[in-house]
């Protein structure tokens, strides 16, 4: 009984290690190994939106992120906005606001946008 109780533990504690590790690691994080999509690319020129907004590099996974500004910090959603694209996987804009003030950022950066979902 002693063997099999030591295999369970041995077996519970490797598996809390990878997944400390892999945390640890910043699996999908950029420039991690783990990280399968590409960088946003972002095109030169100018926007034509009143929105006010700005670009930000989110604080937990790295990533871009608009941030719509004057809104109250308790009201602010974030929203996976869905566009048009050629890339295998699809594409997506991260937009941290409200939802229709994303949805009118995406479009006037001309893009199609086909779905919007929140976090």
């Amino acid at each position: 009984m002693k063997e099999k109780t030591g295999f369970v533990v041995n077996f519970l504690l490797m598996f809390i290690i990878i997944f400390v590790f892999t945390g640890i690691s910043g699996c999908g994080k950029p420039g991690s190994a783990l990280n399968w999509y590409p960088k946003a690319e972002r095109l030169e020129g100018k926007m034509n939106s009143n929105v006010p907004h700005e670009i930000v590099l989110d604080k937990v996974d790295l990533n871009d992120t608009v941030l719509i500004k004057g809104e109250d910090t308790h009201s602010i959603s974030r929203w996976w906005i869905d566009v048009e694209c050629d890339y295998w996987a699809g594409c997506f804009m991260r937009c941290d606001g409200s939802k229709q003030q994303c949805r009118k950022i995406a479009e006037d950066s001309n893009f199609t946008v086909n779905s919007i979902s929140p976090f």
